[in-house]
This record gives C-alpha cells, structure tokens and sequence, in this order.
C-alpha cells in the first residue's frame, strides 16, 4: 500500500472486507484508479507495521503481536532466502504463524511422504535463535507451524494439533484443514490452515467444507481445555476463493476493473450474503491483487495454455469469542465489549516466487488489558 490515499494511520483500525467497504470507497475515483493500476500491472509492493521497533522484554501489559501467513508453494521448498517474506531484521513478532499448502512436495506425493523436516528446518534458520518452535502439525501436504519469540516462550503452554481429512471418501488428506491451539495466560489461541475444493464451480462444497473443520477444531479445543472455549481464531489457508464472472485472457491484457473483480469474489458473495459459517468472521479489506494463478517467477498471471481465472484464493480470517457467562443481559453486555483482537496490516507478497501463488500476511495486536 504505497499511495499515501490508501496507508491507514496506527490509530485506525484496518477497515474491513464488506459492503460498508464498497459504499465508502467506491466514490473515490483517485483510489479506484491506484487500484486498478496496481493489480493489472502486478507492481504491488508490501507494508510491515512496528518498523525498527526492537523488543527487549514482554509483559502482561504488552499487545502480543502476531505474523500470520499463508502460502499454497506448489510442491517446493525455496532455495533462497525468506527474509523479505519474515523481515525479522527491522519488525519485531511475539508470535509467527505459517500455514502452508503443497508444502515441500506435490499433493500427490505427500500421500506416500508428509514429512516437512526440511520445511522447518528452513523456517528456524530463516528466523533464528530469538524464535522458538511451540507446535506444528501436519496433513498430507498441509502444514501449520507456531513460532514464539524467546521471550514470550514461559507464558504458552498446552499446544495442541489437529487434523480432519475431507478428501476422497472423507479419509484423503489432500483437501481438509489442521489447527494448533495453545493457552498465553489465560487466553486461547486457535490457529487453522486449510486447503479446501478447488474449482470455479465448488464454491458450495467450499463452504461445507468449511463448516465442518470450524465444527470440529471448536469441538476438539472444548475437550482438550478442560471445557473452555478459544478465545480468538485466526484461519489461514488456499480458500480457492475464485470470481464470478468472464474474465478472458484478454481481459487481462487489456482492461482491468480492481472493484468489479473483488465484488465478484465467492467468498465474499457467500459472506456478505450470510450463507456460511466464515459470515461470523472478519478480514481485511484487500488492497492487493489476486494471488493466483501466477507465473512461478514472474509477477503476471498465467495467460498461455494454463489459464486459469484469476482468484484471491489465499486468505485470513479471524474472529474473537466473547464468552458468555450465565444470563442473557450477561451475554448482551459481552457482545458489546470491544474487540481484544486488531488487525493491523493485511497484504500480499509478490517479492517471493517459485509457486503460482503469492503469500498473504497479516499482523494482528492482542490485548490483554
């Protein structure tokens, strides 16, 4: 987000990705031109919060703040440096989460070998000694993994794994969802990856899909904390979110309209339209453009004989729990309490190739005050 028209101030909160979003911004022709620039000519560059903010110690009266990415890498492990995807050296995190799809191998031969030891042993010499692995997990070619920051390592505890598996016959891992949960004091965090259906006709079975990895990671953190349910959920993953509507190959070389392709968006059809589960969810408003299907080293999308309509398939979303108490005035008063959960940043990096999509980050704060 380089046009200053766009940057949102440390005191705003990131606007978020729904209909009041199209009502306020659409009148801005200057924003809508920057946009529709920006995504035909893929010259997006990205933005990091907290820049040259060191941390020295944590407490109770800090936000965690927290990196979260997702990354469909197309069946590789890169052979170059990641710093420009973590920037560690000039933004600090409390907590990284990395959820990956077609990690390390294809899906195909994930079903014979998951093993991504080599995927985290990359991730730990990219982030070095100041980061410790809490808990990662894996299916097929899935993977999620929880990074702390040394100091923030005695406060979390009780880091558990899940998994579900809704490929064939319900038992295939290739499509599905896993899921971390652990405790920082006391708050739990849950963080799901998933790579669901893809198709630009399997939006329904998408959303199925869905329903049922937020179903059952809700169940499994209830039984393995003791009758407590999470507190935030943070979801990373290849939703395969593609957009309804004819966009040719010319269409792409020739014209572009930013705002008729994201209001076209599945997803945020189906959110916006209260049809799922993700319609309790929040995002952030995307300023970036679609993230797949892309050339393997260069910024443009494919256009040749794999041709695909382009689609803002990876995604986060997030929510906070308010926990009810014992009344319903109780549960009004909780409903209305403000958000502990903030989005700070969400963006794309299209600084880091080798896959036919780009990696979607977000920075949220957490407070515990």
């Amino acid at each position: 987000m380089n046009n200053k028209s766009i940057n949102q101030q440390d005191h705003l909160p990131f606007p978020l990705f729904n209909q009041k979003f199209f009502n306020e911004y659409s009148q801005d022709s200057q924003l809508i031109g920057h946009l529709n620039q920006e995504m035909l000519h893929l010259n997006h560059k990205c933005s990091y919060k907290w820049m040259n903010q060191p941390k020295l110690e944590w407490t109770l009266d800090d936000d965690i703040k927290i990196l979260v990415i997702t990354w469909n890498m197309h069946g590789i492990i890169p052979g170059y440096s990641l710093k420009r995807l973590f920037n560690i050296q000039q933004v600090h995190h409390d907590l990284i989460v990395i959820g990956t799809q077609e990690c390390s191998r294809s899906i195909a031969v994930s079903l014979l070998c998951e093993s991504k030891g080599g995927w985290e042993s990359k991730l730990k010499d990219e982030l070095g000694k100041d980061y410790v692995k809490v808990q990662s997990t894996t299916l097929n070619a899935m993977h999620l993994i929880v990074f702390a920051h040394v100091l923030l390592v005695p406060k979390i505890k009780n880091g558990r794994p899940y998994t579900l598996s809704q490929g064939f016959m319900g038992i295939v891992g290739n499509k599905g969802g896993i899921a971390i949960s652990l405790n920082i004091n006391d708050k739990i965090f849950l963080f799901a990856n998933s790579h669901l259906e893809s198709g630009q006709n399997a939006e329904t079975k998408r959303q199925t899909q869905f329903s049922k990895l937020e179903t059952h990671f809700e169940n499994q953190v209830f039984y393995n904390h003791k009758n407590v349910s999470y507190d935030y959920l943070i979801w990373t993953g290849d939703f395969n979110s593609r957009i309804n509507q004819q966009i040719t190959t010319q269409t792409i070389r020739h014209h572009s309209d930013f705002f008729m392709w994201l209001s076209n968006d599945q997803m945020y059809q189906s959110r916006n339209q209260s049809l799922n589960y993700q319609s309790f969810f929040n995002e952030g408003m995307i300023f970036f453009p679609p993230t797949y299907k892309m050339l393997e080293y260069q910024n443009q999308w494919a256009i040749d004989k794999d041709f695909r309509i382009p689609g803002w398939c990876d995604r986060i979303l997030f929510k906070e729990n308010k926990k009810s108490k014992t009344s319903s005035h109780t549960q009004d008063f909780q409903d209305n309490l403000p958000s502990q959960i903030k989005l700070q940043n969400y963006d794309a990096n299209f600084d880091i190739f080798g896959s036919d999509h780009r990696p979607v980050f977000a920075q949220f704060t957490v407070s515990f005050q």
